[in-house]
Formats: C-alpha cells, structure tokens, sequence
C-alpha cells in the first residue's frame, strides 16, 4: 500500500469522457461520506478530449482526487493501475458515466460491514444517452427482461445475492484472495472476477439501499456495436474461464443458431425448416409483446422503434458471441503478475 491507509478507495478508470466525468466527479463529493476517509482515483487512458484537463482541475481543488495514467486504455488496466495505488480499507469502483446518489459510498460501507459479502452493488438507473426517441428506447431495452434476460441490477431486483453487481464495492482483502482484473478481458471483467469471488466461496449482494445512475449509449448504431463486442468477449471469456459461464448470456447465441441451424440442414432433414419457422414465430410473438408493453408503458411511439431495436441488438450480440467462439484463440494470455493467486501487497 502507499502511505498511511484510509477507509475508502474510489477508483474510475477513464477515457475521453469529457462529457460526463465532471457530473461525476461533483456527485462522488457531494456524498455524506467523510472527506478525509475518501480518496479518489481517476485512472486516464491516454484521453484525446478534454477529460485529463477536468479532472486535473477537480485534483487542484479537491485533495481527495487523484489523476494517474493508464498506458494500457482498456478499463482492466486502469482498475488494476487504480487497486495498486489505492489505499482504502474497501474499494468501489465507480464508472465515469455515472452519477451518484449523496448517499452511495455511505451505504456501500455500511452494507460491507455488516459481513454477509464480500462484494455489494445496487440498481442501475439507466437514463438516455441523449435526447432522441432512439436513445429513449435504448434506456428502455437495458431494463426490459426481453433485452437483458434476469440480470438482476437492471430489473430492479432488491435485497438478494446475485452473480454480479454494476461496479462492485469490494472489501480489500477480496483482491488479496482471486487476484486482479484480468487484463486479457477487454470487456466482461467485471463478471469474471465476481465469477472468481463466488467461485472462493464469496457473496455479492444486491443491495436494496444502493442505486446509482447511468447514462446509456446515444445512438442505435453505437449500440449494435456493443452489443457485438459485449458478445464477443462472453464468449471468449467462456472459453478462457469456464467460471463466466451464465445461461442468460447464452440466449442470442442459441436463438440465432435455432434460426439458421435448421435451414442449413434442410436439404438432408425433411421438415426441419419448420423448426425454423417455429423457433421464428414464438420470437416475433414475444417481441410484438415485448414492444407494445413498453410503448404502453412509456410512450406510444416506441410501437414503431422497439421491435427493430430488440431484434438489432438481440442479433448483433448472438453474432458477436458466435464470433468469439470461433476466435477465443487470439486472446494474449494475462502477464503472469496478474494470476489468480496473485494479492494487492505482491502487486504494490
């Protein structure tokens, strides 16, 4: 560790974030937390906007915050930066796209403390990205089961140990116990290390007390693409580390495959083109649902967004986790520093 320890580490790893990090920065200070037990740790990776001059402005003021860099540019490389520097008795990692209620770090310790976990979270709060009728919707499928199946944080599940939580607060000797961020996961690190937590006989509670909100993607193209890449790296990640594996992220790989399996082997199967158009009428059924649900719901408008947004996203995820599988290979193996044995004081 550095220094004398303190209660409470914050770390966000960061880059070209221009446009949120400073409501984020100013929520995280506005907590009821005590300010000399809170230190702040925004890791940048490299950012080419205006975000490494915010927070430089926030550290002037604010002896709490702390900018470092982050050489890698990937999240798992600026959380293991953040963790090695930190010097909290508990770690929060917090998400630059974020805003906080004034209570969040308060009620993330208080939860901690009681000793039931090992790992506690809240409910996302998704809001738009921006003010469009796309991203609108967009908000809407990330807290629709249709869209995100029975992930717990995002359907407002309380009060139950789940598989994970949206930026985890974790007691400190967690790290000491699975290890770092692994630095090969481009994305679904979060996952896999709540996956190892469980995995060591460890609980991660979602807690009814603890919220947070976050500001979802602008645009219906931006989206597609993570959901390809959310796909890919699920995928790899099972081949990788077996422990990620979670049925609910298997949905679109197996929708997709029960679409254009059964075609494929038409020729050679008779009828087997009907399992097809089964497979595709309950789909288009439960889509239909599904959309005039939130367009009754929310806003009527959304009977004529909704249905091509859920069956973009449920294909560009099915695709990328097909693409994953197939090229699980070309991920470069985690420096050796980064094993899961490997404890916060070998790494400091």
């Amino acid at each position: 560790m550095n220094g004398k320890s303190i209660t409470v580490s914050v770390i966000i790893p960061m880059r070209n974030e221009e446009r949120y990090i400073g409501r984020c920065l100013n929520s995280i200070l506005e907590n009821d937390f005590p300010k000399q037990e809170l230190e702040i740790i925004v890791a940048d990776g490299s950012s080419s906007d205006k975000s490494r001059t915010i927070v430089a402005e926030f550290a002037r003021q604010h002896s709490q915050i702390r900018l470092i860099d982050n050489p890698g540019k990937v999240v798992p490389t600026g959380l293991n930066a953040a963790i090695r520097q930190s010097r909290g008795r508990y770690i929060i990692r917090m998400d630059a796209h974020s805003e906080y209620p004034p209570n969040y770090i308060s009620s993330c310790v208080r939860e901690l403390k009681k000793g039931n976990a090992d790992v506690v979270g809240g409910r996302l709060v998704t809001r738009p990205g921006a003010q469009t009728l796309a991203a609108q919707a967009i908000a809407l499928l990330s807290q629709h089961p249709f869209g995100v199946g029975n992930s717990g944080f995002r359907l407002g599940w309380q009060g139950r140990y789940v598989d994970t939580v949206p930026f985890g607060a974790f007691r400190r000797e967690v790290f000491d116990r699975v290890g770092l961020f692994r630095e090969g996961l481009i994305r679904h690190q979060d996952f896999e290390l709540n996956a190892r937590v469980r995995g060591s006989g460890g609980k991660i509670f979602l807690s009814p007390d603890i919220f947070l909100t976050y500001y979802n993607l602008p645009s219906i193209p931006k989206l597609l693409q993570r959901a390809f890449r959310d796909g890919l790296w699920v995928a790899r990640a099972w081949i990788r580390y077996p422990i990620t594996f979670c049925y609910r992220h298997c949905a679109p790989l197996a929708l997709f495959l029960a679409l254009v399996l059964p075609l494929l082997f038409s020729p050679v199967i008779p009828f087997a083109s009907y399992f097809s158009l089964a497979v595709a009428s309950a789909y288009v059924l439960l889509l239909l649902a599904s959309s005039i649900q939130v367009a009754f719901r929310h806003d009527l408008r959304m009977l004529i967004v909704m249905p091509f947004l859920f069956l973009g996203f449920h294909t560009a995820c099915g695709i990328g986790l097909l693409s994953g599988l197939l090229t699980a290979g070309s991920i470069t193996r985690d420096d050796q520093r980064l094993s899961s044995t490997e404890s916060l004081a070998e790494a400091a």
